[in-house]
C-alpha cells in the first residue's frame, strides 16, 4: 500500500510539473506540494506577486476543502504558502490523481477573477 501511494505521489508531480498554471514545489514519499500561478501573473505589473499567490492559494485551499471534490492541507516554505496533497487512502487511483490538477487549476482561475 506504501509503495502505491508513492507512486501515486510520484505520478501526481508529474502532471503538476506538466501543467503551466501550476508550480511544483517538493516531492517526497507520499507528499506533494504545489500552488496555482495564473498564466499573466508576470503581465500584471504587481509589486509583491509573492504575496498575490500567497493569498490567492490560501482562498483556494479554504474553497477546495469547503467543496469536497479535494481535500489539500498547505504548508509554508521559504515565505511561499503552497497547496500540499498527501496521498494516503488506500482507495485513492490513479483516475483521482489526474483529476487533481483541473480540479485546482478550475477553483484558482474562479478565485483570481
Amino acid at each position: 500500500m506504501i509503495r502505491d501511494d508513492i507512486r501515486l505521489s510520484e505520478a501526481f508531480h508529474a502532471l503538476v510539473m506538466d501543467h503551466d498554471e501550476l508550480e511544483a514545489g517538493q516531492q517526497g514519499l507520499s507528499i506533494n506540494t504545489f500552488r496555482y500561478v495564473p498564466k499573466d501573473l508576470a503581465a500584471r505589473g504587481l509589486a509583491d506577486p509573492g504575496e498575490y499567490l500567497n493569498r490567492l492559494n490560501t482562498e483556494i485551499l479554504t474553497r477546495l476543502q469547503l467543496g469536497g471534490e479535494a481535500f489539500f492541507s498547505n504548508a509554508v516554505i521559504n515565505g511561499k504558502y503552497l497547496l500540499r496533497a498527501c496521498i494516503v487512502n488506500f482507495r485513492t487511483s490513479l483516475e483521482d490523481i489526474e483529476a487533481m490538477p483541473g480540479i485546482v487549476v478550475r477553483v484558482g482561475r474562479e478565485v483570481d477573477r
